[in-house]
């Protein structure tokens, strides 16, 4: 046949993909195990950070030191993630460290806030929502209308689908007015009326200039925050808050990651979060928060950097940093699979194809392979021998089964 030896390196090259993903998929499946970090909170009791896990054991929990606790002592020492028991024990102290507590006030000191790097990569709306920061009734409601915000700013009549042109020009100009560069690079904001209150949206224009936008009274606010001015800004989250103290959590791309708060003068500030440099395309972040502390936890491949943090400075009180813990899956891996296909990625939320090298060991297993597939071989053309061996030792174990198979079949 004509093509006989292009159809073979063709099937083999096919073969070997689709074992570079079964392959592995299928050994994961058999040995992969979970790797969940324990709970860990800053105790507001202790002023240390616990390690809560009762999985392995239901009656004691621990501090960073080593400290064990009763589990009788699990509420009065965590006070603040345990208030609501603490009351309906009527058990809660009526001041932490001179602060009076209250469930009110907890409730509106209360932060959780998880961040992925797949939250960045998924595709944001085309339109936002500006709703009246000031309404009449108390009550957000929708505007009647959505907004894009490209090269410029154009609001659309969610009934007719026609654009407004009068409110569009406005908002135009008034941006144009405070500085504003179009085309815009992105702009964030919390579109639900499930909110107490509307800090509209916050938009990075091309010269990288955060700005703030947002209607009052039906008029337009824009405003420089002036925060490019000290940070790169990556990514910015949007979290309004009880307490209105910060507007959401913004990221830099030199590593720097904190909350923008309001000033008394009505301007902006950035406070960074004391820990590690924060990488939002590789790392999760997870924080809890409360009256008197914050807990932030920053997890990535290697492992977790846990923190406790004062609430009012965001300074770090404690620090704890736990490996990932390696499972069956992580030993062998590194012995079976130079390269593997996958469909999925834990940094990404699509799925698609994804390499993934392993460890130099794993060509250890390559070269048995090559050395076997050598001997299998011996009848076939120097060439084709060589060729075969080569491949084998690139791809590993699903180059050689790929061949098997082929000479099997022939």
């Amino acid at each position: 046949m004509k093509y006989k030896n292009l159809i073979f390196a063709l099937i083999v090259t096919f073969t070997t993909l689709a074992g570079s993903w079964i392959i592995p998929s299928l050994v994961e499946k058999m040995t992969d195990e979970s790797k969940s970090y324990p709970l860990m909170y800053y105790s507001a009791r202790l002023k240390e950070l616990c390690l809560i896990d009762f999985r392995n054991t239901s009656e004691t929990f621990s501090d960073i030191k080593g400290n064990q606790y009763p589990r009788t002592a699990y509420d009065s020492l965590l006070p603040l993630l345990n208030a609501r028991q603490l009351m309906m024990d009527n058990a809660m102290p009526d001041s932490i460290d001179g602060h009076a507590i209250d469930m009110k006030t907890l409730r509106m000191t209360q932060v959780m806030f998880r961040y992925r790097p797949q939250d960045m990569q998924m595709p944001q709306p085309a339109m936002g929502v500006l709703f009246e920061a000031m309404p009449q009734r108390g009550k957000l409601t929708l505007p009647g209308d959505y907004f894009t915000l490209t090269d410029q700013i154009t609001f659309i009549d969610a009934e007719t689908n026609t654009v407004d042109e009068e409110k569009s020009i406005r908002f135009q100009k008034e941006l144009v007015k405070k500085g504003f560069v179009f085309p815009a690079q992105a702009y964030w904001g919390n579109p639900s009326t499930r909110k107490s209150y509307e800090e509209g949206y916050f938009c990075l224009d091309a010269h990288n200039q955060f700005f703030h936008l947002k209607m009052v009274n039906g008029r337009h606010f824009v405003k420089n925050t002036h925060i490019s001015d000290s940070l790169d800004i990556r990514w910015f989250a949007m979290n309004e808050v009880a307490d209105k103290r910060y507007y959401g959590f913004v990221f830099g791309k030199e590593g720097k990651a904190g909350i923008i708060e309001s000033t008394e003068d009505g301007g902006y500030f950035f406070r960074r979060l004391d820990i590690r440099p924060f990488n939002p395309e590789k790392d999760q972040l997870t924080i809890l928060g409360n009256l008197l502390y914050w807990t932030v936890s920053v997890t990535d491949s290697r492992g977790m950097d846990t923190y406790g943090l004062d609430k009012e400075t965001l300074s770090c009180l404690s620090a704890y940093y736990q490996p990932v813990k390696r499972g069956l899956w992580d030993e062998v891996s590194e012995w079976l699979f130079p390269i593997r296909l996958s469909l999925q990625d834990k940094h990404s939320a699509f799925i698609n194809l994804y390499w993934h090298t392993g460890a130099w060991k794993a060509f250890l297993l390559n070269v048995l392979l090559a050395l076997i597939t050598f001997a299998i071989l011996r009848k076939s053309t120097p060439t084709q021998r060589w060729l075969s061996v080569g491949w084998v030792l690139i791809v590993g174990i699903a180059g050689w089964t790929a061949l098997l198979i082929m000479k099997k079949e022939n």
